[in-house]
Parts: C-alpha cells; structure tokens; sequence
C-alpha cells in the first residue's frame, strides 16, 4: 500500500512539473586565433640574464670578464637567429657596458698592485 501511495505522489509531482522546452541546437563555433603563439628565444634570454648579472658583479675584476663575454656571446647567438629580440639587445647591450667596466676595473687593480 505504502508503494502505491509513494508512485502516486511521484506521477502527481511529475505531473505538476511544467514540461521544459527543447532549444534548438547551434552549430559549434570554431575557435581560431589571429596570431601565431611567439616562440621563446632562449639565447637571447640567456644573454640579458648574464649580461644583467655581469653588471651586477663588475666589481669583481677577472670573472666578470668571462661572465661579460659569456653575455657577448649568448646575446650575439639569440640576435642571429630569424625573430629579433629586444631581450638580445639589452643582453648585448649590457654585456658590452660591463666588459667595459670590468676592463676599466681591472686596469684599475693592475696600476694599484704596481704601485705597491
């Protein structure tokens, strides 16, 4: 008895839900992009770490020189490559400013050590 009573509430409540329309479907749009996604120029990147790190550190005389050239080198890589970078420039860029500062340096150390 108690399932009759329970089917008859469940067809009176079905009953008394209004019916949900069917829209009609839409066509799927396609996704397109207007650009090509960039590609990272990891050279130039390598450049304008070291070259941001070599003028960080152009205090100390004969690492810098190698970290400087270092710059020089992976900056030179990351501007030959097809895309040219603003990061390859400022890399060279700076590279180059703490080379000059490191060579500075340097003569600075060899001119206070004759002295002595």
């Amino acid at each position: 008895m108690e399932n009759k009573d329970l089917n008859s509430q469940n067809q009176s409540y079905a009953q008394g839900q209004p019916s949900q329309q069917q829209y009609p479907s839409q066509p799927a749009r396609a996704v397109v992009y207007d650009t090509m996604p960039m590609k990272n120029n990891n050279m130039a990147i390598a450049g304008l770490v070291v070259g941001i790190f070599s003028l960080l550190l152009c205090w100390v005389p004969f690492w810098n020189l190698l970290l400087s050239i270092a710059g020089i080198v992976c900056s030179a890589i990351g501007l030959s490559h097809k895309q040219k970078s603003g990061m390859a420039i400022g890399g060279l860029v700076a590279s180059i400013i703490a080379l000059l500062i490191s060579i500075f340096i340097i003569i600075l150390y060899v001119i206070a050590l004759s002295i002595v």
